[in-house]
């Protein structure tokens, strides 16, 4: 795992307790399954904490990809790895509470002490994807509604199963604070994570709690094939981007801050795995 750098000034979020887990969104787009269970077969041997899948339909931006549902996906992340899994995040206009309830409760007889149920709410890129299958995506408030009735109907059935709620708007903050038990800022920048983690922490008080940062990783063995896969993005804008000890030290100024780490390596596909593995985690 990275090692700890504590934050001046303070000891908010994970200082001085070590390492911080990291964890690692699992190959989705796809038809082919291959990659995805080889991930989850070896996950703990390339030293992650766990496993995530996200909750999309169709992908963000081209609804012409395959992907596979996140439900699905976590019975079989299950089956295969021995690491934790879950959802970051499960869409509650997705769902009616009970469903997604239901799936909670199937995960943790699945998986006892593993599982993670990461909800969110969605928010405009998400609206052209409800479209597509005839929804109408309610308002904030409607959504921030149905995710607190999702909360409560995910406790009712699976107590044991630790809920985060996904998002950064202050009405996400302040529920999850108020009734989950972690939440995940993903995409924040070092400044707006420091400011809303700290808020976050104190409204939840001394109760156990998850903070979580979260993001996409660009990595690459060198600078030219950096520049190249950047290239292929189309920019670097919400990513982290960079060579192995860039990478390491973008996650050890995190640790300082949260308690787990959730990135979405760039390319995800297991030569990239090793790499980050070995040069960033560290494992032989």
């Amino acid at each position: 795992m990275v090692p700890v750098s504590p934050p001046s000034g303070g000891s908010a979020g994970g200082a001085g307790k070590g390492v911080v887990p990291i964890s690692l969104t699992v190959p989705q787009f796809s038809t082919d399954p291959q990659h995805l269970l080889a991930l989850a077969a070896r996950a703990s041997d390339y030293g992650f904490n766990g496993l995530f899948a996200f909750d999309h339909l169709v992908p963000l931006g081209d609804p012409h990809r395959p992907v596979f549902e996140l439900t699905a996906i976590l019975g079989a992340l299950g089956a295969s790895s021995e690491v934790t899994v879950g959802s970051l995040v499960m869409r509650v206009t997705l769902r009616r509470p009970e469903i997604s309830a239901a799936a909670a409760a199937t995960l943790d007889a699945l998986v006892p002490g593993r599982a993670i149920f990461g909800l969110g709410v969605g928010d405009s890129m998400s609206a052209e994807e409800a479209h597509r299958f005839g929804q109408t995506l309610p308002s904030l408030d409607e959504r921030v509604g149905l995710l607190g009735e999702t909360i409560s109907a995910v406790k009712s059935v699976a107590p044991a199963v630790p809920v985060w709620v996904g998002g950064r708007h202050n009405q996400l903050r302040e529920l999850a604070a108020r009734s989950a038990d972690g939440w995940n800022a993903w995409g924040a920048d070092l400044a707006e994570l420091a400011e809303e983690a700290a808020e976050v922490r104190a409204n939840a008080g001394e109760r156990p709690f998850t903070i979580s940062w979260g993001g996409t990783l660009v990595l690459a063995p060198d600078e030219a094939t950096l520049a190249t896969r950047i290239a292929e993005r189309g920019g670097s804008e919400g990513v982290v981007a960079g060579t192995p000890p860039v990478i390491k030290r973008h996650l050890e100024e995190l640790s300082g801050l949260v308690d787990q780490i959730i990135v979405s390596v760039v390319p995800n596909r297991p030569p990239n795995w090793e790499l980050f593995s070995q040069a960033v985690l560290g494992v032989a």
